[in-house]
Formats: structure tokens, C-alpha cells, sequence
């Protein structure tokens, strides 16, 4: 019945420029017992595509303590090379695609936030951002080059920062840093998004200066001059009708996609109809109103880890996982050249018996869909796993 429904809706509920994939067995990239992986990265930035090389950022314990690890995989090879990094304990590593098959990564560990290049299958001296904080993003943009974000301690609160990054030969330089508003922090701001498209930059992440966490946007046309802070997800402020609960339900985790004409899309989890847990929403460009992404099927459940991809030609592909068929699977949709989202699918390596979650995305020009994620079976072994999905019908 799965592999039914799956053909189904990549017929029926798919655009036509990418109208399905045909996934691959899934890969183990990492195992082991009673090991904890994590895929955390802040905005779901965790995989990425350069020139066909593949790149996979993740923190597991499987040396008594946390710490970051990076699989590489070239074109043509079949098994990914993997390597160890961070001081000390390493936690929520992000990764980002440059060009000439080059990445460079961003994570938190014992000596604050740090960055660094991947070149050659071999990171670079370490760059730190701040001496204490984390939840760093970060985006390439063949102009404007690299940048990323970050939250730091302040008082009580954390904020948001800024810095654009200077490639000097093996390493990176710190351009310039900034606080992203000028006034200090009036409550917490968390876990930053960054992308890059043809206009320019976007910044989304959760802010709490109305009470309640909401979904707010930025956006720079150059990377030095920024947009005053935009509501994006429309989850109610106010106490919920009908009862006394709080100051507005809530919403967190953005994560940004390219969405065509240099625009950019948003997705989240909402819980704005809090008697279900958490729905996976979206802000399209066009669409006044907030989409909700998973199908009525998932509606009476929670969902969990939104991640989003974009193939920069207004194909998007929205990836979370919930348990929806008794365990925890990951499931996709595509947005709709109509509009909205379409029937939700459940990619076969990426669905079944024991746990599959924590998806992180890649989106190719020629609509080739790059998937990593997280599995967990009853008798505590867990790993990373990886499939690449080719579009079962021709681009446009």
C-alpha cells in the first residue's frame, strides 16, 4: 500500500518540471550502538551539493562526548570519507556549498563559534566568530562571497550577529561584524537561517520580543545594510480563543530555500492549532497567507525537523518527519506551481520499520534530490543514512 501511495502522488500531486524521484538503496554513512547522532544544524543546513561533491555535517558521541564530524564524497565514488573536528566538545555543525568544490562550515564548540574552509577534502584553520554562543548559519553568494550568522549571550537574552568572511587562501578572515538591529536584544533570538539568492540575502530566525516565539525575516541586497525585521509566520499573538493559555502559540525552526526570481521561502514548525502538537507551515513569495505543508493526513499528529530545498528555478521540496504510519518516517512535498503545497510522500529509503527523522536537503539545478537522515531501530542502533533521488521525468 506504501508503494502505492508513493506512485500515486508523484502522479498526481507533483509539478510537472519535476514530477517524482527515483531514490536510491539508502547508504550508511555512520553506525553504531548506543550512539546518539544528531543532526541539528541551525536552519536544517547540514548537507550540501558543490560540483557534484557531497557534503554531510552532523555531532555524535560515540567518543564518550559530543563531538563534530564531516562526510565528503566525490563524483564517482561510492563510499563518503569522513573526519573529526571541533575543541572539545562540538556541537550543531552547518555547512554550505561554494563554488570550484568547496565548502566551509560553521559549528559551536569549547572555544565559542567557529568556521572554517573544506577544500581538497581537508578543513582549514579554525576562524572564531565569538567567543561564546552558537546556532551558526551561513551562505555563499557569488558577489557578495560568504556570510553568517550567529547568536551570542547578552544579559539575559541572545543575540542575533552578523559577519562577512574574507577567503584568504586556506583559511578565513573576519571582514566585518555586527549585531544584526543596532538596540540591544528586548528577548531571545535563536536559531538563524541564511540564504543566499540572486537578490541578495535572507535571515530568518524565532524571536520572542512579542511574548511569544515568532517567526521574523531580514533581508540585504548587498550584505552590509539590512531590512528592519519582518513577522513572517502568522501564528496569533494573544491569548488562544476561548481559554487563558499564554501570550500566543508559538513557532520555531525556520529554515529558507531559494524560491525562484531571487525570492526566498520560509517553512517552520507552527503550533498555532495547539490541541495537535506542531504543523510544519510556509511563507511562499506571492502568497499573502501562511501554507500549511503537510496533507490532512498528518494533521491530527505532531511533526518534527522541517528542513527545505530549492533548486533556485522555483522548484521546492519541503522534507520533516512524523508518525503518521505508527513510527516516526520522513516525508516530502513539493510546492505547486498553482500555489500551496502538494500531497505529502514518504521516499521508500527513508520510510518503514523503526525510526527515520531528522531530514536534511539539497536540491540540484537539474532536480536531483540529495536526503540525509537519521535511523534508530529497537535495539539501539542508530546512523546516518543518505540517498539521492533522480527525477523520474525530464526537466523543463
Amino acid at each position: 500500500m506504501r508503494r502505492l501511495a508513493w506512485l500515486l502522488a508523484c502522479a498526481l500531486a507533483l509539478p510537472a518540471a519535476a514530477a517524482g524521484w527515483n531514490f536510491a538503496p539508502a547508504q550508511e554513512v555512520t553506525a553504531g550502538k548506543g550512539v546518539f547522532h544528531h543532526i541539528e544544524a541551525s536552519g536544517r543546513q547540514a548537507l550540501a551539493v558543490s560540483g557534484g561533491h557531497v557534503a554531510l555535517a552532523w555531532e555524535d558521541d560515540r567518543s564518550g562526548a559530543p563531538r563534530c564530524h564531516l562526510a565528503l564524497k566525490s563524483p564517482g565514488e561510492d563510499a563518503f570519507r569522513a573526519l573529526s573536528y571541533g575543541q572539545g566538545e562540538c556541537f550543531a555543525p552547518g555547512i554550505t556549498a561554494l563554488g570550484e568544490d568547496r565548502f566551509a562550515v560553521i559549528w559551536e564548540d569549547e572555544g565559542g563559534v567557529r568556521a572554517a574552509l573544506v577544500q581538497a577534502g581537508t578543513l582549514g584553520p579554525a576562524l572564531t566568530l565569538a567567543d561564546q554562543g552558537g546556532q551558526g548559519a551561513l551562505a555563499w553568494h557569488p558577489g557578495l562571497g560568504l556570510h553568517a550568522a550567529w547568536t551570542a549571550p547578552e544579559g539575559r537574552w541572545r543575540r542575533l550577529w552578523l559577519g562577512r568572511l574574507e577567503l584568504a587562501g586556506e583559511k578565513l578572515r573576519m571582514a566585518e561584524k555586527r549585531p544584526l538591529e543596532p538596540d540591544p536584544a528586548r528577548d531571545d533570538q535563536q536559531y538563524p537561517a541564511l540564504l543566499a539568492t540572486a537578490s541578495g540575502l535572507t535571515l530568518a530566525w524565532e524571536d520572542r520580543r512579542l511574548g511569544h516565539t515568532v517567526i521574523f525575516a531580514s533581508r540585504s541586497a548587498d550584505g552590509r545594510v539590512w531590512s528592519a525585521p519582518a513577522r513572517v509566520s502568522q501564528n496569533a499573538t494573544g491569548k488562544a480563543q476561548g481559554t487563558d493559555l499564554g501570550r500566543g502559540t508559538g513557532a520555531m525552526r525556520p529554515a529558507l530555500a531559494p524560491a525562484g526570481a531571487g525570492e526566498a521561502a520560509a517553512v517552520w514548525l507552527d503550533k498555532r492549532d495547539f490541541l495537535s502538537g506542531y504543523d510544519v507551515y510556509a511563507a511562499l513569495p506571492g502568497e499573502g497567507r501562511n501554507a500549511k505543508v503537510q496533507d490532512s493526513f498528518g494533521d491530527a499528529i505532531a511533526q518534527w525537523h522541517p528542513a527545505a530545498a530549492g533548486d533556485g528555478r522555483g522548484g521546492l521540496v519541503v522534507a520533516w518527519d512524523d508518525e503518521r504510519d505508527g513510527t516516526p518516517d520522513v516525508w516530502l512535498s513539493q510546492r505547486l506551481p498553482g500555489g500551496g503545497f502538494g500531497e505529502n510522500i514518504a521516499p521508500p529509503p527513508a520510510a518503514g520499520p523503526g525510526s527515520q527523522s531528522d531530514p536534511a536537503l539539497a536540491l540540484t539545478a537539474t532536480g536531483e534530490l540529495h536526503l540525509a537522515w537519521i535511523e534508530r531501530d529497537a535495539e539501539g542502533r542508530s546512523s546516518i543514512r543518505y540517498s539521492i533521488g533522480r527525477p523520474d521525468a525530464p526537466r523543463l
